[in-house]
Order: structure tokens, then C-alpha cells, then sequence
């Protein structure tokens, strides 16, 4: 079974990096069942320009490069016209075994979204029906007929594939919106 990132070493990782950065972790919720929930750090008054309810999209899709599969899954918060994309990459098939990040999304009917100024401030929660349910499920069918593969294996992969955009505005039209 693969290890997960405990919430706080995760928010932890998300204080210490650059402002626009998003990650994902897991989370225990007051049913006590685990989730993935992604969080995000940017700019106070960034979020406040995107209101109290900002739309919340997620595009995502799995590629193969060179037998390892590459899960790029990016979120934006705002509209198209004003909102950031993050971006976030998940190696679907580790080396460590099944991936505890895809069976929670294959289950669980929302996504959690954390929020955090450049001050370190939490701001709302928001709340967002769980599209990526359906890919995650069909990343986990394909799991058995996959290589699993290293950390270092999925880094070059994953930059092989960035290789072929010009950044993450790029890379986010090709994905299909979840």
C-alpha cells in the first residue's frame, strides 16, 4: 500500500514553497472516512478578487510516456477570465503499490478545497462535486495491466510531457474539464 502525506506534513510542505502552488493530501472527515482534498496558497487579495464563492474547475486526464502514467490534474479557482490555474501531478501507479489518492476520489461524492493566503491565513473551504470520480476509477481498471513505477521514473515522464506546452495555461486547454 502507498504511504500518504499526513494533512499537516502536506500544509507543512504547501507554507514552506512559492506563492500559486496547490498540492493534494488526505484528510479524515467528521465520518471518519479518509478523502483527497487539495490545498492552495496564493495572494490574499488574489482570492478576494475572485469573491466569497469562486468557481472551482478541474481538468484532468492520464497519459502514458514511455510506460508510466502520468495524472496531470489542474484546478482553477475564478472564471476564465479572471482565476489562476494550479496545477498538481499524481504518479497513478507507484512503485509502493495501489495509490490511496485514486481509490479515495473513485469513492467519495465531493472534493475539499483548502485555502491559504501568503500570510498563512486558512480562508472558507470550498466544496465542489467530485468530477474527477469517473477518471479516477477508470485509472484504477487500467491499474493491473500497468508498470509501476519510481519517483525518479515519474519525474522524467512527467517532464517529458510538460515539454510538450508552453506552460500550465497551455496544458490546460488540452484537458478535458471534470
Amino acid at each position: 500500500m502507498m504511504l500518504d502525506t499526513p494533512f499537516t506534513d502536506s500544509l507543512a510542505h504547501l507554507q514552506r514553497a512559492p506563492l500559486g502552488k496547490a498540492l493534494y493530501s488526505r484528510e479524515q472527515t467528521d465520518n471518519g472516512r479518509w478523502e483527497t482534498a487539495w490545498l492552495v496558497r496564493d495572494e490574499a487579495g488574489l482570492f478576494a478578487s475572485f469573491g466569497p464563492q469562486p468557481a472551482v474547475e478541474f481538468r484532468a486526464d492520464a497519459f502514458d510516456k514511455g510506460g508510466v502514467v502520468v495524472l496531470p490534474i489542474l484546478l482553477r479557482l475564478g472564471t476564465d477570465a479572471l482565476g489562476c490555474v494550479y496545477d498538481t501531478w499524481m504518479n497513478a501507479y507507484q512503485i509502493e503499490g495501489e495509490n490511496v489518492y485514486l481509490q479515495d476520489l473513485a469513492r467519495q461524492d465531493r472534493i475539499r478545497i483548502h485555502i491559504y493566503d501568503d500570510a498563512g491565513r486558512s480562508l472558507p473551504i470550498l466544496k465542489t462535486p467530485n468530477h474527477l470520480r469517473g477518471l479516477a476509477s477508470a485509472v484504477l481498471d487500467r491499474q493491473p495491466s500497468c508498470q509501476a513505477s519510481t519517483e525518479a521514473a515519474f519525474e522524467y515522464a512527467r517532464q517529458r510531457f510538460l515539454a510538450n506546452y508552453t506552460g500550465v495555461e497551455a496544458l490546460w486547454h488540452v484537458l478535458k474539464p471534470r
